[in-house]
């Protein structure tokens, strides 16, 4: 069905701030097509379909993306988010393009201060860093660290705050629970790992000067309780520019 398999895209690091984003879709014309369907996913399980198109026939040449989904929800920064092109000719015969698009540190403007929201940087189980991870994943974190520090040098006039989000996994009719989980817990737990990420942006250059870590542990989460598919948006760190 397709004689050019490929997805194509106008850059290799997608940065939302600066430009937008033009997906070449592959060729098909070897078979007629009568459907496409084009899916970028949500970085984690269960892969939730983040933003889509479908069209009849064949597909357009090109699409163009500015990073956000029908909700106006930006992507997180630093951060994979798989594709997958589907092609079918209405007689059961379909074909399938995976791959990934690789998401910049950027910052999102909100009036006078700059924000980026990165759930990409992987801690060690219930650590403030990097304890029992393997080296493909502690050396994904130091490119996550490096790409974070290059944006904030793009930024050297503001100060930053670096926090520390938790996810709280009690129900929160369960006040006493969540209280405890929150204090003794998320808490202390989300401030370690706020203290980790300031440690490590300093050896790669950034003034000691200019920075400050919190930790907010499960006190502003961004996907509510009931919403298990995306509690892994509360694992998060922020970066506050002002």
């Amino acid at each position: 069905m397709a004689a050019n398999p490929e997805l194509g895209f106008s850059t290799a690091l997608f940065n939302p701030d600066e430009e937008e984003l033009t997906i070449a879709l592959p060729v098909l014309h070897t078979t007629p097509t009568q459907s496409w369907r084009l899916r970028i996913l949500e970085p984690e399980a269960p892969y939730l379909v983040f933003h889509e198109w479908l069209g009849e026939g064949q597909p357009p040449a090109n699409l163009v993306w500015d990073g956000k989904n029908a909700n106006g929800e930006w992507v997180h920064s630093a951060t994979d988010y798989p594709v997958i092109f589907s092609a079918y000719d209405g007689l059961d015969n379909a074909r399938h393009i995976q791959t990934s698009i690789l998401v910049d540190a950027f910052v999102i403007r909100e009036g006078d201060s700059m924000r980026m929201l990165v759930p990409s940087i992987v801690f060690g189980a219930n650590s403030g860093n990097w304890d029992n991870l393997d080296a493909e994943t502690i050396a994904n974190n130091e490119w996550v660290l490096s790409r974070i520090a290059l944006t904030l040098n793009r930024h050297a006039n503001y100060t930053v705050k670096i926090e520390g989000h938790a996810n709280p996994t009690i129900n929160p009719r369960n006040a006493a629970g969540r209280l405890y989980e929150e204090t003794r817990e998320l808490q202390p737990l989300s401030e370690a790992r706020a203290s980790t990420i300031q440690n490590e942006l300093v050896k790669l250059g950034i003034s000691e000067r200019r920075l400050s870590h919190y930790g907010i542990g499960g006190t502003h989460p961004v996907a509510a309780w009931e919403d298990h598919d995306n509690w892994w948006k509360n694992r998060r760190v922020e970066f506050i520019l002002e």
